[in-house]
């Protein structure tokens, strides 16, 4: 609290609003930006940043339907799979990650991550309870485009276009079965956008089937127009 004094003698005291890194949620954030993942102070000081140089990033499955992408801190050296760690001032500006320009080539959850808006790649990261590890959660945001000639025979969870708009969002355990069903149904489709999900049970799929619904009934105020009714939510 200050205060200002006034030329009658008369004293005004004020309430000083202290300032917050970043969002002012002290937890420990991570931000991809392609080629670099930043992390905040809260991170640095979680993770004991200060004393590694390097980082292991890595998955415990299949690359294309990973949602979880670990972060091994370490102090070796810098190698196709050690990524090296950069610190100025760990306490004011936190940290970076640098030349994980390969994470977007291969982790396609990764690379859908990266192509949103910054407010939405502000991810607060995560303690693995099994391994001890911290990591970036990552969710099936149908970051995949599927060959109409050539569907695969994934689990997954997918959405139909037609003349850029979404018509039907859905979750099938064989992508190709589905489409050929929607098709001899007479529903049009130019483009089929999908997530593999292959080592998930039905009710997962289930339930990011309809997180989806849900988020386009936000944005649009109604059900996809080929969808009759909400998908299956539980607790993801």
């Amino acid at each position: 609290m200050s205060e200002l004094k006034l030329i009658d003698n008369n004293i005004i005291k004020f309430i000083d609003i202290e300032k917050e890194s970043g969002t002012g949620l002290k937890k420990p954030q991570c931000t991809p930006k392609g080629p670099t993942i930043s992390l905040n102070v809260f991170a640095c000081k979680e993770l004991e940043l200060a004393k590694y140089t390097h980082c292991n990033i890595s998955s415990l499955v299949d690359l294309k339907e990973t949602n979880r992408l670990y972060f091994r801190f370490n102090s070796g050296e810098t190698s196709r799979n050690n990524y090296l760690l950069l610190k100025g001032d760990i306490v004011r500006t936190g940290a970076t990650i640098s030349g994980t320009t390969t994470l977007m080539r291969k982790v396609p959850r990764y690379a859908a991550l990266c192509r949103k808006k910054l407010k939405h790649r502000q991810i607060e990261l995560k303690k693995c309870s099994k391994t001890g590890l911290w990591y970036l959660p990552l969710s099936p945001e149908f970051e995949i485009k599927a060959d109409l000639s050539n569907l695969p025979n994934d689990a997954c969870i997918y959405k139909i276009l037609y003349n850029g708009n979404i018509l039907n969002i859905g979750e099938t355990k064989c992508l190709s079965r589905r489409i050929k069903e929607k098709l001899v149904q007479g529903m049009k489709i130019h483009q089929v956008y999908f997530s593999p999900m292959n080592t998930y049970t039905d009710d997962e799929r289930m339930e990011w089937e309809a997180v989806h619904i849900e988020n386009y009934v936000q944005e649009y105020g109604c059900l996809p127009p080929e969808n009759h009714q909400s998908g299956r939510k539980n607790k993801i």
